[in-house]
């Protein structure tokens, strides 16, 4: 009985995406396995995995790569003029 219920289920079952900040994945995956749902994590297709953490990087350093790429950047001259500009 249990098996036809959960094919029901999953019959009628639908895909949601929702953008949140990383810390509330932990609350949703937590929620997820007390509804019986599938939770899993999609990062956007050019944000890279840092092997070391195992891990994807944030928005925060994918935006600081781009602007490198893009040579959106100050070159310094010294650890002085670095400070000064922040």
């Amino acid at each position: 009985m249990q098996r036809n219920r959960k094919a029901e289920v999953m019959a009628t079952a639908i895909s949601v995406n929702i953008n949140m900040p990383r810390r509330d994945m932990a609350f949703v995956r937590q929620l997820g396995k007390r509804m019986g749902w599938t939770v899993s994590e999609v990062m956007p297709s050019d944000a890279l995995f840092d092997p070391e953490s195992k891990s994807y990087l944030n928005e925060e350093t994918m935006q600081a790569i781009r602007d490198v790429e893009s040579g959106n950047v100050k070159k310094c001259k010294s650890l002085d003029e670095i400070l000064a500009t922040l």
